[in-house]
């Protein structure tokens, strides 16, 4: 028996034709999976992921709850999740032939965060949180400037003139007189600047800048304190020294008392 072979000879048109057509052959066909994603009281839920064979992120819904996306015939599930919300796992096989249109409603579920722990440090007691009067206190106190007579201070002598608060500050030093006087040891300096002044919520009230070779503060500094009533004061400052005054409070003398009122009576 004799054998033939036979040979096509196909023009370039027909052999792009078959081409196309071998290859659509051979391609999976889709389907287009559409639909729309709802909560418990139907209300649209954005940004759903949706999910085929609960791995690949194919989709994300909208504004609007909707989404779509291309099935292929190996796909066997689609899932939906985000946060707030339980998974729902939805089967695709065997596909619906041609488009299809899905409502999905999602159950929501509560969140349980892990413990977060917030480490600080405060600026300032707990009860000063109402108010910002004496930040700049608390920041030069943090600092380290001057010495701070605290209300705390003030209320364990209790009866103490204001001008007698000052006795347990290193430096400083009450004359009964007469004259009554305030002694700042570091207002001894020779030639140096000499005298107290005395600011009340940071307003000057009273300033002595005339040297004093004695070392001693101005009579009208202790009388001024003299007709503050302690229980109105909240905390005083006391700064000894012209290297040590702070510039909100510099003045051409040795020494200041500032007095601070209180602020919730």
């Amino acid at each position: 028996m004799r054998r033939f072979t036979v040979l096509l000879l196909l023009t370039p048109a027909a052999a792009l034709a078959l081409t196309q057509t071998i290859c659509a052959q051979s391609r999976p066909r889709t389907t287009r999976l559409v639909g729309r994603v709802i909560d418990q009281t139907r209300h649209l839920i954005p940004g759903v992921e949706v999910l085929v064979n609960g791995a690949e992120v194919r989709s994300t819904t909208s504004a609007s709850g909707v989404f779509q996306l291309q099935i292929l015939p190996s796909d066997s599930t689609v899932a939906f999740r985000r946060i707030g919300y339980r998974l729902l796992v939805v089967r695709i096989d065997p596909l619906p032939p041609g488009d299809d249109t899905l409502l999905v409603q999602l159950e929501s579920v509560p969140i349980q965060l892990s413990e977060i722990t917030v480490v600080g440090t405060a600026t300032k007691p707990l009860r000063y949180a109402g108010t910002t009067k004496y930040d700049e206190v608390f920041l030069r106190r943090k600092i380290g400037l001057g010495t701070l007579v605290t209300r705390e201070d003030i209320d364990s002598r209790f009866g103490f003139h204001t001008y007698e608060l000052l006795r347990t500050i290193p430096g400083v030093r009450i004359w009964n007189g007469p004259p009554k006087r305030i002694r700042f040891a570091r207002c001894q300096e020779s030639g140096g600047p000499g005298g107290v002044s005395v600011f009340i919520d940071g307003v000057l009230q009273i300033e002595s800048d005339r040297p004093s070779t004695s070392g001693l503060g101005e009579e009208p500094a202790v009388e001024m304190l003299s007709r503050i009533n302690p229980a109105d004061i909240e905390m005083i400052e006391v700064y000894r020294g012209a290297s040590e005054i702070p510039g909100v409070f510099h003045w051409n003398g040795c020494a200041v008392v500032a007095i601070w009122t209180r602020w919730n009576k």
